[in-house]
């Protein structure tokens, strides 16, 4: 917040015409930033524990079994990273257009009066819907791309129920 005021760095941002929306893209980021770390930080520290605590009890009963079902981790770990990597620069996408969008109907009601003035409906009209569009265009990206991430784990956590008999017979 404080580099947001020092040196004017509000008015900079508003002369440069290549960054939209400030204000409201710190507040996103803010929010984001903090439910990603949190969720990350939960995900590693449960799967730490479960790491260590089965793993002693698993190579103590069958240790092929340990070493296989430690190779399929390693390979579904890089299937997910695969395919969830398109994943942060879509849902980024998604946060820009969203908040294109939503500046572009707030412009409108800041200026509606001009607007109305010189007739500009059909400009601003194009505009808004270029950016709706934008944004539906993404979000049908990122669902797609969502959809793929959870066909693999979903597969991937069926198939190791199968894994332990295929080892052991």
């Amino acid at each position: 917040c404080d580099q947001y005021y020092a040196n004017q760095s509000y008015y900079k941002l508003e002369l440069d015409p290549s960054i939209d929306n400030p204000d409201q893209r710190v507040a996103e980021d803010v929010r984001a930033f903090t439910r990603v770390s949190l969720d990350f930080f939960i995900t590693l520290l449960t799967s730490a524990i479960d790491l260590v605590s089965f793993s002693s009890i698993l190579y103590s009963i069958y240790p092929n079994l340990f070493f296989a079902i430690f190779a399929y981790a390693g390979l579904g770990s890089l299937g997910t990273v695969k395919l969830g990597q398109p994943l942060g620069k879509l849902n980024a996408q998604q946060l820009q257009r969203e908040a294109d969008f939503r500046y572009s109907l707030v412009r409108v009601r800041d200026n509606a009066e001009s607007i109305a003035f010189y007739q500009g409906e059909a400009q601003e009209q194009t505009l808004s819907t270029k950016r709706l569009t934008d944004a539906i265009s993404n979000l049908r990206e990122l669902i797609t791309a969502q959809r793929n991430l959870e066909f693999f784990t979903t597969g991937y956590r069926y198939l190791i129920q199968i894994l332990p008999v295929l080892v052991v017979a």
